[in-house]
């Protein structure tokens, strides 16, 4: 076992060693191969239109990347602090067009146009249809709900809505009298994700490479990029999710805790960042802001899920609680061969303990490692939260592959959105050659932990790390 780790940290030091346009180039194939798989393999069609459209943009970055990248290294002063620094926002922009706001703006004229084929999830109907219900003045949770929704919005009047209240109002442009193409639920998931996003980047405080880095994950890559086109009801969590961290790492408890009430209104996996935040939280003077952070919170989720609930309580606990569990006559489509699905498909008679004894499992692994390793920061709480998640999923009834870019995306914060000391000399020195600024060490007491929570080397703690894995990891819908 040693003799793997040692191995694992070598290779991820030779990774966090190459200049970062080679990084890039690496990540960018890693999505071109996974483009390819998707075209191949897929069975949606909105994945294989969108596949079929990143493709190109994929390989193109990759070739530029590389290219340029060797071509600079031959040089005796490579200069790639400025120049290289601007292609990549460049190729990140140009990748925006290409590979999201391109291949939605299809899929949405396809799908208004009522063309052969799939060209949305069925999660963007559901929501719709939920938003629908709501303007008619109906309750938006159904007593008795028949199905799980479809691709075609009029066919999931009846469907199963298996998220909180605070999605609704990203369906209501499906109640308005406008054009169809401006109907699309996914219209306003995808504008509100980005300009949350955008947000939360700018007020990191962290480096513009290292935000460069985070968006590139978080949408660029197809962990973002296919969800975004083809769905989108995560991104608006995942969006709200960087928001509260970033408010927390620039020790402001209360926003803090709104974006993260505001984040909890939506799906329920804002929830363990949510309650793991409460740990690192901290005011400007230094002291604990665990009450300012929580009444935030809370005066957010409370009204929320109180209307939820109060409207119809069976039939909330039907549709958000029971129904994504499995545990109702129609079942959810999440479905992907990881440990909980396979051990309740070899033994569907024994379901509930089965889920009952999973459950058990987690709380107890996660109750252990916050007993031996507690979060005293937003990084470490957020990297606690991503391995937490990670168990999760894979022990889940019901789960999707998909569900791994929340572990993805909060392990890739937790590394860079720690705080880095003598910022401008190691920036300058990792510039000189090409590569990433290190994850440095700092007297804050927020950063030791990650460093033993997220990336226990005794090199670097590099942006690249964790990341290659980004690309072979599928997505799907919730």
């Amino acid at each position: 076992m040693a003799a793997i780790t040692s191995k694992l940290l070598t290779w991820r030091d030779r990774l966090v060693a190459l200049p970062v346009l080679q990084q890039d180039a690496l990540l960018y194939l890693l999505a071109t191969v996974f483009a390819l798989g998707t075209m191949a393999l897929a069975v949606s069609d909105d994945y294989r239109q969108w596949a079929e459209m990143a493709l190109g943009p994929y390989a193109v970055a990759t070739v530029i990347c590389w290219v340029v990248s060797r071509r600079r290294a031959r040089l005796v002063k490579p200069d790639v602090g400025g120049a290289g620094d601007r292609l990549r926002r460049y190729l990140v922009l140009g990748l925006l067009a290409t590979v999201v706001l391109v291949p939605l703006s299809v899929e949405v004229i396809l799908r208004a146009e009522a063309k052969p084929g799939a060209h949305v999830q069925n999660e963007v109907t559901v929501i719709e249809a939920c938003a629908d219900r709501v303007a008619h003045d109906k309750n938006c949770y159904l007593s008795n709900p028949k199905s799980i929704g479809t691709s075609v919005t009029s066919q999931s009047e009846n469907s199963f809505f298996p998220y909180l209240p605070g999605m609704i109002p990203f369906g209501l442009v499906n109640a308005t009298s406008g054009p169809p193409e401006f109907k699309d639920a996914r219209i306003p998931l995808t504008g509100f994700s980005l300009l949350v996003i955008a947000g939360a980047l700018l007020i990191a405080e962290t480096t513009s490479r290292r935000r460069w880095r985070i968006f590139q994950v978080i949408v660029i890559l197809p962990s973002g990029a296919l969800p975004m086109v083809t769905g989108g009801d995560d991104l608006p969590v995942i969006a709200l999710m960087l928001l509260g961290l970033a408010l927390a790492t620039r020790r402001r408890p209360l926003w803090s805790g709104v974006a993260m009430g505001f984040a909890a209104t939506l799906k329920f996996t804002a929830w363990p960042l949510l309650i793991l935040l409460v740990l690192g939280q901290w005011d400007k003077r230094g002291g604990r802001a665990v009450w300012r952070y929580s009444l935030a919170a809370a005066a957010i989720v409370v009204p929320v899920l109180g209307v939820g609930v109060g409207l119809a309580p069976h039939a909330f606990m039907l549709n958000a609680i029971r129904f994504p569990l499995g545990l109702t006559k129609v079942k959810s489509p999440a479905a992907s061969p990881l440990l909980g699905q396979e051990l309740v498909s070899l033994f569907p008679g024994a379901k509930p303990e089965l889920i009952t004894i999973l459950t058990l499992v987690g709380l107890v692994a996660v109750g252990y490692g916050l007993w031996k390793r507690t979060p005293s920061s937003p990084q470490t709480a957020a990297g606690f939260s991503g391995l937490a998640m990670l168990l999760a999923t894979l022990l889940a009834p019901a789960t999707r592959f998909g569900y791994l870019i929340y572990p993805l995306d909060l392990l890739t914060w937790a590394v860079l959105l720690s705080p880095i000391t003598n910022r401008g000399t190691e920036e300058s020195q990792h510039a000189d050659q090409g590569q990433e600024p290190l994850s440095g060490t700092t007297n804050s007491r927020s950063l030791s932990p990650i460093a033993a929570e997220v990336c226990p080397s005794p090199a670097s703690e590099g942006e690249i790390a964790g990341l290659t894995v980004v690309t072979s990891t599928p997505t799907s819908h919730s």
